[in-house]
């Protein structure tokens, strides 16, 4: 009688492992790796696992590791990729709420929560294309220009 060969399954996302001693799947195991760089808490990386297998269910192995914000499909591996997988603090400095999304929103997004960048984004609109001006408004979270006083002294 033949013996079937048994293939392990990673634990997150159902993908053949690929090492004998792993629980992980290549993606998973790099994915795992980063949040450790990251030093998240226990409860912050079970959120991350339990989004991550909901979208696995949701849209198929494939698309385990979505945007938050866009819905685009993260690459884990390349770190030049602008779809490159980052975590973000959904309000900044607040490490309550993090969340997964592309290094190229990530930049986009900087110090605002998202409803200061959809109004900063639907003023651009309305100027680049109705002409009409912008409206300066206070952003709740901009540090940038006190971080740069602090460092030089001037701005």
């Amino acid at each position: 009688m033949l013996k079937k060969k048994l293939i392990k399954k990673c634990c997150q996302c159902g993908t053949k492992v690929f090492s004998i001693k792993s629980i992980y799947c290549r993606t998973c195991s790099h994915f795992s790796a980063r949040m450790s760089d990251e030093r998240f808490p226990p409860k912050t990386r079970n959120a991350f696992w339990k989004t991550v297998r909901r979208n696995v269910r949701k849209y198929g192995r494939k698309k385990a590791y979505v945007c938050e914000y866009t819905g685009v499909v993260l690459d884990v591996f390349d770190k030049s990729s602008p779809w490159f997988l980052e975590f973000d603090h959904v309000v900044p400095g607040d490490p309550s709420e993090i969340v997964m999304t592309s290094a190229w929103f990530n930049e986009i997004k900087g110090d605002l929560i998202l409803k200061e960048l959809k109004g900063s984004v639907a003023q651009l609109y309305n100027y680049w294309f109705k002409g009409i001006k912008i409206k300066k408004r206070k952003f709740r979270y901009w540090y940038r220009l006190i971080k740069t006083i602090k460092k030089t002294g001037t701005h």
